[in-house]
């Protein structure tokens, strides 16, 4: 059994994490409502990722970060050198930070974009969560070979995994819809009994063929 002890969602970065999850979600809808677009998508971005375009704009980046650092340098000795020129110093400084920031460019990988529906939903549904006090609610999540069963003071509610019709995962977070639009966030260092890694194949394993991410 996994048993999860709810705590309090004042982590800031949960806003992030859980506009995330929701992305996911949106997403995951949208490649089922028109899974030839998100094909075609896949492919453009694979290309995009590795092919000739992506390499050739990597050298370009490398090319002028090696330029700008070497004029930085040229520039900035001379500066250095007595009587200093402040001028120099500032220009040549300027040149080097820049090559900097154009190396930079030439390794990192473009984040994927949350839209701001996203965003607005994610503060909505942890507005919800930070408006209790989960250290004196008692609140307990459980789960066992035959569901989830929600613990909530005098209340109980058991929800089999056939109506979970969506997992989502994301480094500190699980979310999950069930019963139609309910939505439980459930964060991972509330996991008092179990394993974060043990629970995650446990859960894809009761919901498979229930529309589970």
């Amino acid at each position: 059994m996994f048993l999860f002890q709810i705590s309090n969602y004042d982590d800031p970065s949960l806003e992030n994490e859980t506009a995330e999850l929701l992305r996911q979600r949106l997403e995951a809808h949208s490649r089922s409502a028109l899974p030839g677009m998100w094909k075609m998508t896949d492919r453009m971005h694979i290309y995009a990722e590795k092919g000739p375009g992506r390499v050739k704009r990597q050298g370009r980046y490398r090319v002028y970060a090696v330029i700008l650092i070497a004029l930085g340098i040229f520039v900035l000795v001379p500066g250095l050198a007595e009587p200093r020129n402040p001028a120099l110093i500032i220009v040549g400084a300027a040149a080097i930070i820049a090559g900097l920031l154009e190396l930079f460019l030439a390794r990192k990988e473009k984040a994927v974009a949350i839209p701001a529906s996203c965003k607005k939903e994610a503060e909505k549904l942890l507005h919800g969560r930070r408006a209790i006090d989960w250290t004196n609610a008692g609140a307990k999540i459980a789960f066992d070979e035959t569901g989830m069963a929600v613990f909530f003071g005098e209340k109980q509610e058991t929800v089999p995994y056939g109506q979970i019709s969506e997992v989502f995962e994301s480094e500190h977070l699980w979310l999950l819809l069930y019963s139609g639009e309910k939505a439980l966030l459930l964060q991972k260092k509330d996991l008092v009994s179990g394993e974060a890694a043990s629970f995650a194949a446990h859960i894809l394993e009761k919901t498979k063929g229930s529309g589970v991410e």
